[in-house]
Protein backbone atom coordinates (compact mmCIF):
# COMPACT_ATOMS: atom_id res chain seq x y z
CA UNK A 1 0.00 0.00 0.00
CA UNK A 2 1.25 3.07 -0.58
CA UNK A 3 2.30 5.83 2.14
CA UNK A 4 -0.57 8.27 0.75
CA UNK A 5 -3.20 5.38 0.92
CA UNK A 6 -1.91 4.73 4.14
CA UNK A 7 -1.94 8.12 5.21
CA UNK A 8 -5.60 8.12 3.72
CA UNK A 9 -7.08 5.15 5.09
CA UNK A 10 -5.54 5.82 8.75
CA UNK A 11 -7.14 9.86 8.78
CA UNK A 12 -10.40 8.23 7.50
CA UNK A 13 -10.39 5.39 10.28
CA UNK A 14 -9.52 7.85 13.26
CA UNK A 15 -10.76 11.53 12.11
CA UNK A 16 -14.78 12.18 11.49
CA UNK A 17 -14.14 15.57 10.32
CA UNK A 18 -11.51 14.89 7.70
CA UNK A 19 -13.64 11.43 6.68
CA UNK A 20 -16.90 14.08 6.33
CA UNK A 21 -14.72 16.68 4.84
CA UNK A 22 -13.61 14.18 2.39
CA UNK A 23 -17.13 13.50 1.08
CA UNK A 24 -17.79 17.07 1.56
CA UNK A 25 -15.07 18.29 -0.54
CA UNK A 26 -12.81 15.85 -1.75
CA UNK A 27 -9.90 17.83 -3.80
CA UNK A 28 -9.52 20.33 -1.52
CA UNK A 29 -9.34 17.87 1.77
CA UNK A 30 -6.88 15.44 -0.12
CA UNK A 31 -4.59 19.18 -0.98
CA UNK A 32 -5.14 20.19 2.48
CA UNK A 33 -3.88 17.04 3.71
CA UNK A 34 -0.69 16.78 1.19
CA UNK A 35 -2.29 14.51 -0.99
CA UNK A 36 -2.09 14.49 -4.72
CA UNK A 37 -6.12 14.12 -5.38
CA UNK A 38 -5.52 12.43 -9.04
CA UNK A 39 -8.07 11.61 -10.85
CA UNK A 40 -8.95 7.96 -10.20
CA UNK A 41 -8.72 8.63 -6.45
CA UNK A 42 -11.53 11.81 -6.69
CA UNK A 43 -13.47 9.50 -9.23
CA UNK A 44 -13.20 6.92 -6.30
CA UNK A 45 -14.69 9.45 -3.79
CA UNK A 46 -17.54 11.03 -6.09
CA UNK A 47 -20.86 10.03 -4.91
CA UNK A 48 -19.65 8.18 -1.54
CA UNK A 49 -21.14 8.62 1.93
CA UNK A 50 -18.65 8.53 4.69
CA UNK A 51 -20.27 5.79 6.22
CA UNK A 52 -19.41 4.19 3.01
CA UNK A 53 -15.99 5.84 2.93
CA UNK A 54 -15.12 4.28 7.00
CA UNK A 55 -16.43 1.27 5.31
CA UNK A 56 -14.09 1.10 2.52
CA UNK A 57 -11.12 2.32 4.51
CA UNK A 58 -11.55 -0.12 7.05
CA UNK A 59 -11.27 -3.37 4.23
CA UNK A 60 -7.51 -1.72 4.20
CA UNK A 61 -7.35 -3.32 7.43
CA UNK A 62 -7.04 -1.05 10.61
CA UNK A 63 -3.09 -2.65 11.13
CA UNK A 64 -2.28 -1.11 7.96
CA UNK A 65 -3.58 2.34 8.46
CA UNK A 66 -0.41 4.68 9.22
CA UNK A 67 -2.38 7.15 12.01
Amino acid sequence: MSADLQLLVGKILSDEDFAAALVDNPEKTLNKAGIEPTVDLLEALQDVDVESLKELAASFGENKAAV
